[in-house]
């Protein structure tokens, strides 16, 4: 039913996308930067869902706070103003993170949905300016009534988050749920004259795909599904000791997975490789 709902969206979230991706590409270096920032990749972990904890939770803090001074007929300014404006530069926060994000979402329904709940929680922010405007002139009542109609406009939205969340992946560890195949001692993947230096190569461990990268006779192995969307790192590009993903340029780091610049926030599952009697042996994964 949400999909059916969002896909008068589609034109739109397109048009959006490729404006998010052309401004932050028109920024070089510095916009990299940012994007890293804004994605989480330095935290391991997506910014926006900590930053949608702390509008939630500011905003149900909010409502509670004036249940309190309603009953108990005790004053709650000027702790509401202050917990609902910095609830609010939150949920500026966390809209800024989540368009960053959805620059690089795949399109069609996943990306639908999520233009739904980026529209909704706009309209719910917006009211909560006005609530803060209104509350910090003295019209204290007007701004609780505004700000009821925004909990529960931002509770739809979270819901619709939750939706691409958990449908979707959206933003989730490609690799949670499938860490690939356990090599307990090294194991024979390819022959050694197969895997050329400098060149990405796929190649399987049972039913795990692995990217290898040969470098003399040092050999990277990463699993070749990116952990930011499920791309193909063996259709990537090297740089320097980093592979790029080929979909949404998510870099990590040959040695050891780590993630270089994102949207991918979480490392790479890496595997100990080795040539040995002409062959390339994996051992692993490592973490």
């Amino acid at each position: 039913m949400i999909e059916r709902y969002s896909r008068g969206l589609s034109g739109f979230g397109d048009w959006l996308a490729k404006g998010l991706t052309a401004i932050y590409g028109a920024l070089g270096a510095p916009g990299k930067l940012l994007q890293d920032f804004l994605n989480g990749s330095w935290l391991g972990h997506p910014l926006h869902a900590v930053l949608v904890d702390v509008v939630i939770g500011g905003y149900t803090m909010l409502i509670v706070l004036d249940l309190l001074g309603l009953v108990l007929h005790v004053e709650v300014e000027p702790a509401g103003v202050i917990i609902l404006g910095l609830t609010t530069l939150a949920g500026l926060s966390a809209g800024l993170s989540g368009l960053t994000d959805f620059k690089d979402t795949a399109t069609g329904d996943e990306r639908n949905v999520t233009v739904l709940h980026g529209t909704i929680n706009l309209i719910a922010i917006a009211l909560y300016v006005l609530a803060f405007a209104m509350r910090a002139t003295g019209a204290l009542d007007g701004s609780r009534y505004v700000a009821i109609i925004g909990y529960l406009i931002i509770s739809v939205g979270g819901y619709v988050g939750g939706h691409v969340v958990f449908k979707y992946g959206y933003m989730v560890n490609h690799n949670a749920f499938a860490r690939g195949k356990r090599a307990k001692e090294f194991t024979a993947i390819l022959p050694a004259a197969e895997l050329a230096d400098g060149k990405p190569t796929k190649a399987t461990l049972g039913a795990t795909a692995l990217v290898l990268v040969r470098r003399g006779d040092l050999v990277y192995a990463l699993k070749e599904t990116c952990s930011h969307a499920g791309g193909p790192l063996a259709e990537g590009e090297l740089h320097g000791d980093a592979i790029i993903c080929p979909w949404h340029a998510s870099q990590f780091r040959l040695s050891d997975g780590r993630v270089l610049h994102g949207p991918a926030g979480t490392r790479q599952i890496r595997y100990q490789a080795r040539i040995n009697a002409g062959q390339v042996e994996v051992q692993g994964p490592l973490d």
